[in-house]
């Protein structure tokens, strides 16, 4: 099964690669904003006088290029921002490299992150930490980071990150996960196998080089929705993947914006009142319920 699973698990690239409209609501009037292939990516009200540059990765059901309206958070920090009075242009890019773009000031925002303690270092500029190039906003709606593993597992979790410290473990290059299990992933006390994206995450775990990965169950879902399986194929490898309850822990999201652009801070102010309201509000549920796609039903 698992040689099967791996040999026709496929991307559907490309499927949606074109401009996603965004519709957004302000005073009680909705407005939708076509969008158009800008660059290397995706523009927004590009007559703006501003015109910020966002960098971020395919993580579905969150957000991916190939996704229908290219996921909830896409309309979301489109819709935020334009409705701030930004252009954007918003680019999609690998988990590292699209760091590195922030770190370097090339790109005004990073998304989505999750949060960074202060004494993480920089990948890209040893010297520094991620604190000192980036500053991270107000926190928005996430999901659980767990241990994820086949339904078969022999694995015996009691719930504490040392009761698995000694299986082989499947990470994605540049994601910070818990700050306890980052530490012991850094002082090698956790053998790990270092894949691109989620997607190469399943493919470990199925081949047998790594027992458990950590991930968003959620996004590896997804992740098997978009490919080109059939319907009976994909609740197959669905229901080959289990979360380890319980998970390690909640991940909220945000956005980091570069501190080296001249108007960082209010930028981010911008960024903190619009997730402040929808907050205040309790827009957030809704925002979401209402965005989320129904490209993935399997009936």
């Amino acid at each position: 099964m698992r040689i099967f699973l791996v040999a026709t698990l496929f991307i559907s690239l490309f499927a949606y690669a074109d401009p996603a409209p965004v519709t957004y609501t302000v005073n009680d009037k909705n407005i939708t904003l076509p969008g158009e292939k800008y660059k290397s990516g995706y523009g927004y009200n590009l007559e703006a006088d501003t015109v910020l540059r966002l960098v971020t990765l395919n993580w579905p059901p969150y957000i991916d290029d190939n996704l229908c309206n290219k996921g909830w958070l896409y309309q979301l920090t489109v819709s935020m921002l334009v409705k701030r009075g930004y252009g954007v242009h918003i680019e999609f890019y690998p988990w590292a490299r699209a760091v590195r773009e922030a770190e370097l000031g090339k790109a005004d925002i990073l998304f989505p992150e999750y949060y960074i303690d202060d004494d993480v270092i920089s990948e890209n500029i040893l010297t520094k930490t991620r604190n000192q190039l980036l500053a991270l906003s107000e926190p928005i709606p996430g999901g659980d980071l767990s241990f994820v593993a086949l339904k078969d597992h022999t694995i015996d979790y009691d719930g504490s990150i040392n009761s698995v410290k000694n299986r082989v473990m499947g990470v994605v290059r540049s994601y910070k996960n818990s700050a306890k299990l980052d530490e012991l992933i850094d002082q090698g006390e956790i053998k790990t196998i270092v894949a691109n994206s989620e997607y190469q995450l399943i493919h470990l775990l199925l081949n047998g080089r790594v027992e458990l990965i950590v991930a968003d169950l959620e996004v590896l879902r997804a992740s098997v929705y978009k490919s080109l399986l059939s319907n009976r194929d994909k609740k197959r490898m669905l229901n080959a993947l289990v979360a380890l309850m319980p998970s390690i822990e909640y991940k909220n999201l945000y956005y980091s914006v570069t501190k080296s652009a001249s108007q960082w801070q209010s930028i981010l102010e911008d960024i903190n009142t619009e997730i402040a309201n929808m907050h205040a509000n309790n827009e957030f549920d809704s925002f979401i319920k209402n965005k989320k796609q129904q490209c993935y039903n399997l009936g």
